[in-house]
């Protein structure tokens, strides 16, 4: 029995060593911890004890957004509302978009087109866009002769004697202003008048021996006929009518007494001064002086454009380039 004796104690030290070192592995008397990784809402922590180190980190919350609230980028946890889209108004090329995020909803709303006119290409109503090119001018491609300020011009008409004898001269504009108005051509608001000087001048056999009959009339440039209206009024205003932006506009037309109108020595001369009184910014009013044969048989001088315009015509258009005055 005796022989037994140191093994069995040999067996309990060796026991007690391996729970004591089984205790020491297991638990944390030695302050062997376990701490986990701390997080937004707990501190580090031992798996073991319970025991706890630091703080928690606390949530690192990204803005709101339209579709989602606050968000933690680490656990995921949330806090207050989503924003909602900011929906700004759809416009004619684009539907109603989120200012924050660019989401969209619906459909553009389109153009909304002008029709053109001789001024404008269609221009939309709601956002300015303009597309295509103006109408063009019925006398952009047509046959007379075009007056320049300064440049005579040769110009053919009839008789005063015989109307089926023709006489030919010269015709020059030899000024041109523009103004708001003054005793001879009174002011209008929203009115300018543009007043040419026209200076005929003849010298010929025919016109020495017959003398000459000269006619003149209005127009459009970009309709032609400008719609006269042949009575004057009492201050010697003689209205016609334009398209202006697409719109019939009146305007008035008058002619001074002549300032020279008589022979000197073996030549002609005819001065005076046509005056337009057309809306601002208007440039396509037209001083046309013809053959005075084609009136003659209607009892009407100032004919229709239209009636007179040929290559023989002299036409000169207040363009808005005369000197202002």
């Amino acid at each position: 029995m005796k022989r037994y004796l140191p093994w069995i104690g040999v067996v309990l030290v060796g026991g007690a060593a391996i729970a004591l070192g089984v205790l020491l592995f297991t638990t944390c008397l030695l302050g062997n911890h376990r701490f986990s990784d701390p997080t937004c809402t707990e501190p580090s922590t031992c798996s073991r004890c319970g025991e706890t180190r630091g703080d928690a980190l606390g949530h690192e919350f990204s803005p709101a957004t339209c579709t989602e609230p606050m968000t933690c980028s680490r656990c995921g946890d949330q806090s207050g509302e989503a924003l909602g889209h900011d929906y700004l108004p759809a416009t004619c090329t684009e539907p109603e978009t989120c200012a924050r995020c660019g989401e969209t909803r619906g459909e553009p709303l389109g153009h909304v087109m002008t029709e053109a006119t001789y001024q404008n290409a269609p221009v939309c109503t709601r956002c300015g866009f303009s597309d295509g090119t103006p109408l063009a001018a019925a006398l952009e491609h047509a046959d007379y002769i075009r007056m320049e300020v300064g440049t005579p011009c040769p110009y053919t008409t009839a008789s005063y004697e015989d109307f089926d004898l023709d006489v030919t001269g010269t015709a020059e504009i030899t000024d041109y202003r523009i103004l708001n108005g003054n005793d001879d051509f009174p002011a209008r608001e929203g009115y300018e008048w543009h007043v040419a000087t026209v200076r005929l001048v003849f010298s010929g056999e025919d016109a020495q021996q017959n003398g000459m009959q000269s006619a003149m009339t209005f127009g459009d440039y970009y309709t032609c006929d400008a719609e006269i209206g042949t009575p004057a009024d009492e201050n010697g205003l003689r209205t016609f009518v334009v398209n202006f932006y697409g719109v019939r506009v009146q305007c008035w037309q008058k002619t001074l007494p002549a300032e020279e109108g008589d022979w000197f020595g073996r030549e002609l001369r005819f001065t005076q001064k046509v005056g337009v009184l057309v809306p601002r910014g208007y440039d396509g009013a037209l001083l046309i002086l013809y053959h005075y044969r084609l009136c003659k048989d209607v009892n009407r001088l100032y004919l229709p454009a239209n009636h007179v315009l040929n290559e023989n015509a002299l036409v000169f258009r207040f363009d808005g380039s005369g000197v202002r005055e």
